[in-house]
């Protein structure tokens, strides 16, 4: 950056004049949410560099590249241990409704002894899926009893052998719906019958839990998975989507939006990250074309661009990811 405003100072006054006051502006912009994002990672609102490294990341753009990159930095959302915590309570706490219009009746006890917990699993289930994460969050933040708290399936073959039985799902995020849709109607394992069958049999009440649910997520599971219940913090629309010309990211600037989009798409082509159209889980726009910029302090989800966790020689990662949801 400075060697370009040395350069501008040879030229002659009045270009001169225009080079210094853009660069002025630019480094005005720089400082500005450089000592934002210092501030975030002050308060520990973001993590230590090794765990989301603005600095690296930004570094990977050239100074006329930055002010977007800087949007895109700025409307990212990292979610911390400590707020997943408190999210957590509060989704379980809201479960107790779900019952309580259920059954009828519900009270904090039931919480601890007339309950189930279990998670979503990924179509292949891997010891680094969140779901793990968050059974021992329920176990060790919200004293679950660890007795309480199954894997899926062992969830599937209790239901089966019994009746009225109350379940709770957890989950960090919900993006396509796609996994929840395999877990409710087609996944039996041991059990020959999938979850939908076996709660409508058996008059199971199951409700899914997650913090996060993307809209197309939620079309999902409501259209498709009749009988599960869905309860949750927060839903996210298409106006948090990078690839929506709408995004508040950008602020109702249809130009920064074409350019942020190019910018994105160019970078991706440069890294070999592959356009599939949102078939793939690295999908340039990450997986449905979904576009978010989120993750959480345990790792990122597949709705979100590869531009945000792709490493080369050349390319350093904003946030390494460990782990998948779609």
């Amino acid at each position: 950056y400075f060697n370009e405003l040395l350069k501008g100072l040879s030229r002659p006054y009045p270009t001169r004049l225009l080079i210094l006051n853009f660069s002025v502006k630019i480094y005005r912009s720089i400082v500005m949410y450089i000592d934002r994002y210092k501030y975030f990672r002050d308060t520990q609102l973001w993590p230590l560099s090794d765990n989301l490294n603005y600095e690296q990341w930004l570094a990977n753009f050239c100074d006329d590249e930055l002010e977007i990159a800087q949007r895109i930095l700025d409307f990212f959302i990292y979610i911390p241990d400590s707020i997943i915590n408190q999210m957590l309570s509060t989704v379980i706490g809201k479960c107790g409704y779900y019952f309580k219009r259920q059954r009828g009746a519900w009270t904090n006890n039931d919480y601890q002894n007339n309950c189930w917990y279990s998670f979503v699993p990924g179509e292949e289930q891997k010891p680094t899926d969140s779901g793990y994460v968050f059974n021992r969050k329920l176990r060790d933040k919200l004293e679950i009893p660890e007795k309480r708290i199954i894997s899926f399936s062992d969830l599937l073959l209790i239901l089966s052998q019994s009746t009225n039985q109350n379940v709770i799902l957890v989950d960090d995020f919900v993006g396509s719906g796609h996994q929840t849709y395999v877990a409710w109607k087609l996944n039996k394992q041991d059990s020959n019958q999938t979850l939908e069958i076996i709660s409508r049999t058996n008059n199971h009440k199951i409700v899914y839990a997650p913090l996060i649910v993307n809209h197309m997520g939620y079309s999902t599971i409501s259209s498709d998975c009749k009988g599960l219940g869905l309860t949750f913090i927060h839903l996210l629309d298409t106006q948090y989507s990078l690839f929506d010309q709408n995004c508040l990211c950008w602020e109702g600037d249809i130009n920064i939006y074409h350019k942020a989009v190019d910018l994105m798409l160019n970078k991706s082509k440069m890294l070999g990250i592959p356009f599939t159209n949102g078939r793939c889980v690295t999908d340039v726009k990450g997986y449905k074309e979904q576009g978010l910029a989120l993750a959480f302090e345990h790792g990122m989800p597949d709705a979100c661009p590869p531009i945000f966790y792709w490493e080369t020689e050349n390319w350093k990662p904003l946030i390494k990811k460990v782990y998948s949801r779609y």
